[in-house]
């Protein structure tokens, strides 16, 4: 004996001149509405076929300002993602949380940030060593 939604699924996709895979994503649809309360949405919406908490303008606008905030130097996958869980995430009441590696794939492939190691250094021009200054002086003369 079948179940009445599968029923239901499999009359509606025969009724639109469709197959299975019709009825399977009314059942899928079906179940995602119980659960969430709301219809998912459309798959255009996410890059590569999937959604993610990025696709939430409020949630890439906070974690932007929280990226210029920091100074040089000091923005870690482990600290973004620490701060996204801790602040961000709860002050929009979005249930979930991400892992440090998704923040490294954020910084890396969606917002472009580069690992480089910062130097410190003193440039010293050519021109002004005391050996060239003499070569100079010598040549002139």
């Amino acid at each position: 004996m079948q179940k009445p939604s599968l029923k239901a699924s499999i009359a509606i996709a025969r009724r639109m001149g469709k197959g299975p895979y019709l009825a399977h994503k009314i059942r899928h649809t079906e179940l995602y509405l119980l659960k969430h309360q709301r219809l998912p949405l459309p798959k255009l919406y996410a890059q590569g076929g999937h959604h993610s908490l990025l696709d939430n303008e409020a949630v890439l606008h906070d974690m932007c300002v929280y990226l210029a905030t920091q100074t040089l130097g000091t923005v870690t996958p482990l600290s973004l993602c620490q701060y996204i869980n801790a602040v961000i995430l709860p002050a929009l009441e979005i249930e979930g949380r991400i892992v440090e590696y998704t923040a490294q794939r954020w910084l890396k492939f969606k917002l472009r940030y580069e690992c480089k190691e910062a130097r410190k250094g003193v440039y010293i021009d050519g021109h002004e060593r005391p050996d060239v200054i003499e070569e100079r002086k010598e040549f002139l003369e």
